[in-house]
């Protein structure tokens, strides 16, 4: 007579017959295929489970030459010790390559990695890319088209730290284009938040405001740190 029973590892409830024992291992045996299948899958989660990690990469994908870890640190802005466990962490999955000599250890970018090539590589690409798709995506939404747009704070200042938000100064050629042109703003909000997870603050200027003193201190911070999308600014 059988007897009742759990096969724990795989949490199959079931009957310890010779019929049951069978099935059991047959799904066994095809749980592990599976896992040994999705093993190599995850080799992602080891590479960017820190975000140490991720800046590291992203500076050796930008470099032309192989780096030290000193000049990562400085690229980076991490401590020398973040900086030398995620070289560390990211040669032993063999996406980052090191030479040693005399003078100091030199690190680049594992052209050769699956993961690098196929995955990491296009993510990058990607990031270049953004500004030129934002580009796209105020010039479509945004109607009558502004003359002029640039992006100020902390993503033009490529500060980690930008809270999710996107400052934008929009210049038309009229007052009257600029108030027609903010009824399209909640288009644009909606079109940022979905396709990049921001949130929109935008300035609204036309031709006729551009020399205006409240606007002084803009103008200084466009001069600093603006990335110009599109466009001449007076």
């Amino acid at each position: 007579m059988a007897t009742p029973g759990r096969f724990e590892k795989f949490g199959i409830s079931c009957f310890h017959s010779s019929e049951n024992r069978a099935k059991i291992l047959y799904k066994s045996s095809h749980s592990r295929e599976r896992i040994e299948t999705r093993h190599g899958m995850h080799g992602l989660d080891l590479i960017l489970n820190k975000t140490s990690h991720l800046l590291v990469l992203r500076e050796l994908y930008h470099a032309e030459e192989a780096l030290t870890g000193r000049e990562l640190q400085r690229r980076t802005g991490l401590s020398n010790r973040a900086t030398m466990l995620a070289l560390e962490s990211l040669v032993d999955t063999s996406v980052v390559r090191c030479e040693t000599t005399p003078q100091a250890n030199w690190y680049e970018a594992n052209s050769n990695n699956y993961f690098f090539s196929r995955a990491l590589k296009v993510v990058f690409e990607t990031e270049d890319m953004f500004w030129d798709d934002l580009r796209k995506v105020i010039r479509k939404t945004i109607l009558p088209r502004p003359t002029a747009a640039v992006i100020t704070g902390p993503l033009a200042r490529n500060d980690a730290e930008s809270s999710g938000r996107l400052e934008i100064t929009m210049l038309f050629s009229s007052g009257r284009n600029r108030i027609r042109a903010f009824r399209t703003f909640e288009d644009l909000i909606e079109a940022v938040w979905e396709r990049y997870a921001l949130n929109v603050e935008a300035n609204w200027l036309d031709v006729n405001s551009v020399e205006l003193e409240e606007y002084e201190t803009l103008w200084r911070r466009i001069e600093r740190e603006g990335v110009l999308l599109f466009g001449t600014l007076p």
